[in-house]
């Protein structure tokens, strides 16, 4: 399976806002929706749609914090579609994050989850993210450093 990030377009922006969690996800992660909505307002927002194979099967979001100099970016929005969970496709949807990121000179990536989304904990750990001990807007904060060299 080939996992690809493609920039949200006025071609596919509707079909990303129709992807669905399976039920009782609603509460771990906004709407793409709202997240779509949201990067029209912050233009240094990155919302990508996840395809598997030329198939859209979800969305994530990424930004700089701050000054592009200091190298720090936040991932904070994933989500993939109830009928390709667990297939593997948040991790290599990620990872192709993280490369895009360290592309544009990221050196350190913060990730969070609410606390009781104990998938994506298990998740974001075994990709290389540690807890920082920081709780922000009632989430659990991980971080990781990205190598030097790309190769994620």
């Amino acid at each position: 399976m080939k996992i690809e990030l493609r920039p949200l377009t006025r071609e596919n922006w509707r079909e990303c806002a129709r992807l669905e969690l399976a039920p009782g996800q609603e509460r771990f992660v906004a709407t793409n929706v709202a997240s779509i909505a949201e990067s029209r307002f912050e233009p240094h927002y990155e919302p990508r749609a996840i395809y598997a194979d030329r198939e859209m099967v979800g969305f994530l979001m990424y930004c700089p914090e701050g000054d592009r100099e200091t190298g720090l970016y936040w991932l904070f929005r994933l989500m993939t579609a109830r009928a390709h969970q667990a297939r593997g496709i948040g991790a290599m949807a990620v990872r192709a994050a993280l490369e895009e990121i360290a592309s544009r000179g990221g050196r350190v990536v913060k990730i969070s989850h609410v606390p009781q989304n104990i998938v994506a904990s298990k998740l974001y750990q075994r990709l290389g993210f540690r807890p920082t001990g920081e709780i922000e807007d009632g989430e659990v904060v991980l971080e990781m450093e990205l190598p030097e060299r790309s190769g994620l």
